[in-house]
């Protein structure tokens, strides 16, 4: 992967402008993606045509059923063009075996009916992990982006209808006069009474337009997914940094080179030893501080062993059965969506009684910093300031960071997570509103992250300044 060679504008983004990144790329090597879509699917839409040529709504439901093999293709092609690659026509018939067989009971069976498989797709496909590492890393990548990814895996089989529904009016429209007289006489053996009782070459005609349809939106439904795939990464990996970087060093290589030549060349022989022993000795000290102390938390979840036994309905009605069966994936999967966003912003909803948000768990540790109120001095402003006057700046901005997370969420209810980063935390405040004080969290952010990742320290006026603003009520001991 050679990020200089990408062919798109690598930024962090909004999810839903993520989404549209990745509709940009679908639309540019649409026909590229549309052909090798088709292609991954032909021969099984074909054996399972002639076989279920009397049946076509199982054929429809196979064909559903065999979509992500098609959507890896796609991946393909677009994360190869994303980088400026040009994949020829052979290199991509040679991946469709290795589509269909792939993990198959993980992505056909397991994770069929997942409404993250936009994302999950790319992480599997891309990244090739296996096991607790690939459950990890979906895990990860999934948690930004996923009310996008859920409405778009929802909307997605409606729209799939609709479309359809078009297709097939548009090939009524252009059937000649007079020479639709088996298209009517279909209409006109269809008996109200039995509604159910559809003419079979109305339902291969409608069976047909719905697999275009699917075809068309899945495109750029795993356009989408890989969008916000890429979105993550540039977050988690900071991508948009390292390009930065890299064009930066192609403007100053040449010097730099020269620059690191004359320094070698001007540098004390026995200075090598020495500085090496004092690194040594620095790193050593650096690793013995609490701050790289790592924390572990470990849950247990115990394991559901209740199963119900689903039956399904009779065959003897092809088209009510898969009715009744579409109709029950649907709900169930609207039901779980909806279970979800009550979990998800369940701290939105207002006290009841003398239960309130602060019944929520409190995060004690915060990218390996104690944010216990306990763990802080009483009036935390005062106490940055003096370490700051006493030239210890990193504990002294740190003080006033980790003070700052520890009050949003004991003041203002901010549900801050152990696991957030600086950016996660920022828009968790953010999202809080004004008692949350987002203009000063924003500050003390930029200042902690310039200090800690840049080594860039503030000046003695905005350390001033910041702990002169500071909003939040203080603890008092009793």
């Amino acid at each position: 992967m050679r990020l200089e060679n990408v062919t798109a504008e690598i930024r962090p983004r909004s999810d839903w402008e993520a989404v549209d990144l990745g509709f940009a790329l679908a639309r540019r090597d649409f026909w590229r993606c549309f052909a090798a879509w088709w292609l991954t699917v032909l021969v099984p839409t074909a054996a399972a045509g002639w076989w279920l040529w009397e049946s076509p709504v199982w054929w429809l439901l196979l064909f559903w059923w065999w979509k992500p093999a098609a959507s890896r293709l796609v991946l393909f092609e677009l994360s190869r063009r994303l980088f400026d690659e040009k994949p020829t026509w052979r290199e991509t018939l040679r991946r469709i075996p290795q589509a269909w067989t792939r993990r198959f009971f993980h992505r056909f069976v397991v994770a069929r009916l997942s409404p993250w498989l936009p994302v999950t797709l790319a992480v599997e496909e891309l990244e090739g992990l296996q096991g607790k590492a690939h459950k990890q890393r979906r895990q990860q990548l999934a948690r930004r982006g996923e009310g996008a990814v859920m409405w778009i895996y929802l909307i997605a089989d409606f729209a799939a209808a609709w479309y359809g529904l078009a297709i097939l009016m548009l090939v009524w429209m252009f059937i000649p006069e007079g020479q639709d007289g088996v298209w009517l006489s279909a209409i006109e053996s269809w008996n109200p009474a039995t509604p159910s009782d559809i003419p079979l070459l109305i339902l291969r005609v409608v069976v047909v337009c719905m697999m275009l349809a699917m075809s068309l939106t899945d495109v750029f439904v795993t356009g989408a997914g890989f969008g916000i795939y890429l979105n993550n990464r540039t977050w988690l990996e900071g991508w948009d940094v390292e390009l930065a970087f890299r064009r930066l060093a192609g403007r100053l290589g040449g010097a730099a080179l020269l620059a690191m030549m004359m320094g070698l060349a001007w540098m004390p022989a026995s200075a090598g030893a020495t500085d090496n022993r004092e690194a040594s000795e620095i790193i050593r000290e650096v690793k013995a501080d609490d701050d790289f102390k790592v924390h572990k938390v470990t849950e247990r979840i115990p394991k559901e062993r209740n199963r119900k036994t689903w039956e399904l309905p009779g065959l003897g009605d092809f088209l009510y059965g898969a009715a009744q069966v579409l109709m029950w994936l649907l709900a169930a999967a609207l039901l779980a969506w909806i279970i979800r966003l009550l979990w998800k912003y369940r701290g939105l909803r207002p006290a009841i009684g003398t239960k309130s948000a602060a019944a929520v768990a409190k995060a004690r540790v915060v990218m390996g910093m104690e944010v216990s109120p306990e763990t802080l001095p009483a009036d935390i402003p005062a106490a940055a300031l003096a370490l700051w006057r006493q030239g210890r700046h990193h504990e002294a901005l740190g003080l006033l960071y980790r003070g700052a997370i520890s009050r949003v969420i004991e003041t203002a209810r901010v549900e801050i997570r152990e696991s957030d980063t600086e950016g996660d935390c920022l828009r968790r405040v953010e999202q809080a509103g004004t008692t949350a004080q987002p203009e000063y969290f924003r500050g003390i952010t930029g200042a902690w992250v310039r200090l800690a990742y840049a080594r860039l320290h503030p000046d003695e006026v905005e350390i001033e300044a910041l702990c002169g603003q500071w909003p939040y009520t203080e603890r008092r001991n009793a």
